[in-house]
C-alpha cells in the first residue's frame, strides 16, 4: 500500500514537471522525464539549485563532445554516456524549476548556453575526427571541406532550427495555457529591460542575460512574420492572451499540434540518437549531411505551415488593415516639451551656447549623475514647478561638475553661469512648448488626448504652468500609478484610464525603447518622434507605426 502510494506520488510529481502532453515527445515521457524527476528530488533533497544542474550539464556535455573526437568505439560509448547524463541533467533542472517555482530568465539564458555549449563542442569533434579522413568514394582527406560542412550544418542549420522549434513550442504552451505557462519572450521587452539596466550598479550580469535573449528573440520575430501580425491584432483586440475566446484559442491549438513532433525531432532526441549511431559506425559525416538536408526540409515544411495557420486566422480577427485611432497618448519629457531632442541633448547645446567651458564627456557624466540623484532621493516634490525642477537638476550637475574640478571658475561665477543657463533653457521650453500647444489645439478636435509620462507627481503642477491643463483627458504619471516606463504596464493603465482597445490608440513619445517598443508591445499604434537622441544608436527594423521628426507632422496623419 504505502508502495503504491510513493508510486502515485511519484507520477503526480511527474505531471505537474512536465510542461504539456502537447510539447513532451514519447522518448522524454517514458524516459528522460521520469529519470530526470528522480535526480530532480535528490538533488532537492541536498539543496541544489536548477541552475547549478545546468553548470553541471554544460561540463558533461563538453566532455562527451571531446570523446566524438576519437574513432575508437570505447570512447565513443563514453561519449554517448556522458551525452545521456548531460540530457537528464537538461531535463532535471527544468523539471526542478518547475516544481520548486525557481523559474527565471537567467536559467532559461542558461539552458540555452548550455545545449549549443554542447554541440559547438561536438561538431568541431567532428571536424577534428574527419579532417584526416577520406571522403567516401574518394582518397581527398575532408581537411577544410569536413569545416565547412559542420559550419553549415551547426550554424546555418542547426542554430535556427532549434530556436525556431523552441519558439514555436513556447507559442503553443501560450495558446494552451496562457502567458504564465510559458516562456514567451519579445525583442521589445527584452530590449526594454535592458535599456532599464543601464547605469544600474551590479547589474552587468543581469543585463548581459537579458542582451542575449533579447537578440535571440529578435531573431525569432524576425524570421515569423505572419505570427509577429497575428499575435499584434490579437492584444490589439483582446488585450491578453487570457481574454482571447477559447475558440479561436481552440482553433490556433488544433492547427499547431501536429507541428509539434517537428519541433521535437528539430532539438535534441533524434539528433542525439543519429549522432550516436553514426559516430558508432565511424561515418560521422552522414550526421552532418542528415542536419544539412533531412533537417532543414523538415525545418523549411514547419515554418511554411506555421506562417499559413497564423495568416489564415487573421481572417478570424479582422483585416490586417489598422484601426483608425481616436486617441492619441503623448509623452511629455522629450516629445511636448523639446519635440524629440534627448534632455540630455537639449541641455548640452544649452551648455555650448551659454559658454560653459566642459567637455561633453565631463557635462554626460554630470548629467547622468544628476539624473539618477533625482530617481533615488525626493528633491522633487508635487507642488513644484518646471521651473523648479530645471533649477534642481542644473544645480546637481554643476555641483558635480565642481566637485571634479572641470569646471574651473569660481563658486559665484559657476552660479552665475547657473542662472543664465537656466534662463535660456527654460525660455527655450516655453517656445517649443507653444508650438506642441498649437499643434494639440488643432488634434483635439479629431481626437481625444491623453498623456503618459514618467514624472515625479508634479505633472498637473507642470501642465498648469505651461496653460496645457485643459488638453488631456487622462494623465497616467509615474509617480501616481507606480509604475514607470519602459514597463508595458503604464500603458495598459492609460489605455484602461481612456477606456479604449489598445488598436485604437496611437502613442507619441521620442523614446524607442521607453515610449514605442511597450506601446507596441500591448498592442497600440506608435508614432516615434525622431530627434537628437543622447546616442546614435538605432534599430535596424523599427516597429513605430509613423516617424515623424516635428510634432506638427502628425497633422497629415491619416
Amino acid at each position: 500500500m504505502i508502495i503504491r502510494e510513493k508510486i502515485d506520488k511519484f507520477r503526480t510529481l511527474l505531471r505537474a514537471s512536465m510542461k504539456s502532453e502537447d510539447t513532451e515527445e514519447w522518448l522524454d515521457v517514458h524516459f528522460t522525464r521520469p529519470i530526470g524527476l528522480a535526480f530532480a528530488l535528490l538533488w532537492h533533497r541536498f539543496g541544489v539549485t536548477p541552475n547549478s544542474i545546468t553548470i553541471l550539464s554544460i561540463f558533461l556535455g563538453v566532455a562527451a563532445g571531446v570523446m566524438f573526437s576519437f574513432t575508437d568505439t570505447l570512447y565513443n560509448v563514453v561519449g554517448v554516456v556522458l551525452l545521456m547524463l548531460a540530457n537528464f541533467c537538461d531535463s532535471t533542472d527544468g523539471q526542478l524549476a518547475r516544481l520548486t517555482n525557481q523559474r527565471s530568465m537567467k536559467g532559461r539564458c542558461l539552458d540555452g548556453f548550455a545545449g549549443d555549449t554542447w554541440f559547438f563542442t561536438i561538431y568541431i569533434a567532428l571536424v577534428l575526427r574527419l579532417w584526416n579522413e577520406p571522403i567516401p568514394l574518394t582518397t581527398v582527406p575532408w581537411g577544410i571541406g569536413g569545416l565547412a560542412l559542420a559550419a553549415v550544418a551547426g550554424l546555418l542549420s542547426h542554430s535556427p532550427q532549434s530556436s525556431l522549434s523552441d519558439y514555436y513550442r513556447q507559442i503553443h504552451l501560450y495558446f494552451l495555457m496562457g502567458r504564465n505557462g510559458s516562456e514567451l519572450g519579445s525583442y521589445a521587452q527584452e530590449q526594454a529591460i535592458v535599456e532599464s539596466l543601464k547605469g544600474k550598479p551590479n547589474a552587468f550580469w543581469e543585463r548581459a542575460f537579458h542582451a542575449n535573449y533579447q537578440y535571440y528573440c529578435k531573431s525569432q520575430e524576425r524570421r515569423t512574420p505572419a505570427f509577429q501580425r497575428f499575435h499584434k491584432a490579437l492584444m490589439a483586440q483582446y488585450g491578453s492572451i487570457e481574454q482571447v475566446p477559447q475558440e479561436l484559442k481552440e482553433r490556433f491549438l488544433k492547427g499547431s499540434r501536429p507541428l509539434m513532433p517537428f519541433t521535437n525531432l528539430l532539438t535534441f532526441n533524434s539528433r542525439a540518437i543519429l549522432l550516436y549511431i553514426t559516430c558508432l559506425l565511424n561515418y560521422p559525416w552522414i550526421y552532418l549531411l542528415f542536419e544539412v538536408t533531412i533537417y532543414n526540409l523538415m525545418y523549411i515544411y514547419m515554418h511554411k505551415k506555421h506562417e499559413k495557420l497564423c495568416a489564415s486566422l487573421m481572417q478570424n480577427i479582422g483585416e490586417e488593415g489598422q484601426t483608425k485611432p481616436s486617441v492619441i497618448l503623448f509623452d511629455f519629457g522629450g516629445t511636448l516639451d523639446t519635440q524629440g531632442c534627448h534632455w540630455g541633448k537639449m541641455l548640452w547645446h544649452g551648455y555650448e551656447a551659454m559658454g560653459v567651458s566642459v567637455t561633453e564627456e565631463q557635462f554626460r557624466e554630470a548629467y547622468v549623475y544628476a539624473e539618477r540623484k533625482l530617481g533615488s532621493e525626493p528633491l522633487i516634490h508635487a507642488n513644484d514647478t518646471f521651473r523648479r525642477m530645471l533649477s534642481v537638476k542644473l544645480g546637481l550637475e554643476f555641483d558635480y561638475l565642481l566637485e571634479k574640478g572641470w569646471l574651473t571658475v569660481d563658486e559665484q561665477s559657476a552660479r552665475k553661469m547657473q542662472t543664465e543657463l537656466e534662463e535660456h533653457i527654460y525660455n527655450k521650453v516655453e517656445t517649443t512648448i507653444g508650438s506642441s500647444k498649437n499643434v494639440l489645439e488643432q488634434l483635439r478636435k479629431q481626437y481625444r488626448l491623453g498623456l503618459v509620462t514618467n514624472f515625479y507627481g508634479n505633472m498637473s503642477v507642470v501642465l498648469k504652468e505651461f496653460q496645457l491643463s485643459n488638453f488631456f483627458e487622462t494623465v497616467t504619471e509615474s509617480a501616481v500609478v507606480g509604475v514607470r516606463k519602459p514597463s508595458p504596464e503604464i500603458f495598459r493603465k492609460a489605455v484602461a484610464a481612456i477606456q479604449v482597445p489598445p488598436d485604437r490608440v496611437l502613442v507619441v513619445g521620442d523614446s524607442y525603447t521607453k515610449d514605442i517598443l511597450p506601446a507596441h508591445e500591448i498592442g497600440c499604434q506608435t508614432c516615434w518622434i525622431k530627434g537628437e537622441g543622447w546616442n546614435k544608436e538605432e534599430p535596424q527594423v523599427p516597429v513605430a507605426d509613423l516617424i515623424i521628426h516635428e510634432l506638427k507632422e502628425l497633422l497629415s496623419y491619416e
